[in-house]
């Protein structure tokens, strides 16, 4: 069966349950980044709000359940949040640091759930956080931009579009000269603006 045919199942029957999670991305001025997360259910209203410092390591971290099953799950939880400060998000194994700091019979699925999409979402944000400056100057097509990404520790090995088999050298090479020649059209603009 393909997507239509196994979502055409629902059509007249009643929803059982719904839930959205929720994640958005904001650089700050300092060059921190602040990460703010809501998943919404049937049973659960729950924010998280996750500050990170320049290197993406979690500087401070706090949530908030509006709407819960059980009044004990609003205490311990959140509590526990604390002891996450100064994990680095963008590393290896971080979100395994989470659940060695926070043991699950303290901690709550749902807020481990928002983490690790939280954490997907800095991944993703991050890109475009960085990559900001050089869209004027880097014009790169899908493909090269790929090859670049199977050079990084972060990117390589994390899924079908980066794995290391399919390294292209020759795409990876243009790809390169290309961000070469961007690193000294943004070398000549700044120097421009600094009136040289």
């Amino acid at each position: 069966m393909d997507y239509e045919a196994i979502t055409a199942l629902a059509k007249h029957h009643k929803q059982v349950f719904g839930r959205i999670v929720k994640c958005e991305m904001y650089k700050l001025e300092d060059g921190k980044a602040l990460a703010l997360s809501r998943m919404h259910d049937d049973f659960h209203d729950i924010n998280l709000a996750m500050l990170l410092d320049r290197e993406y390591r979690i500087e401070e971290i706090g949530g908030k359940m509006d709407r819960i099953p059980h009044p004990c799950c609003e205490e311990k939880p959140l509590e526990m949040l604390s002891s996450l400060k100064g994990i680095k998000v963008l590393e290896r194994g971080g979100l395994k640091k989470v659940k060695e700091r926070i043991p699950r019979n303290l901690g709550c699925t749902h807020i481990y759930e928002m983490i690790e999409s939280t954490f997907r979402a800095i991944f993703v944000g991050d890109y475009r956080i960085h990559g900001r400056k050089w869209d004027e100057v880097l014009a790169l097509d899908p493909e090269e931009n790929r090859q670049l990404g199977l050079q990084s520790p972060v990117l390589a090995g994390t899924c079908y579009a980066f794995n290391l088999e399919s390294v292209d050298e020759e795409v990876l090479a243009r790809a390169r000269e290309k961000v070469e020649e961007a690193k000294k059209k943004m070398a000549a603009i700044e120097a421009v603006k600094r009136g040289e």
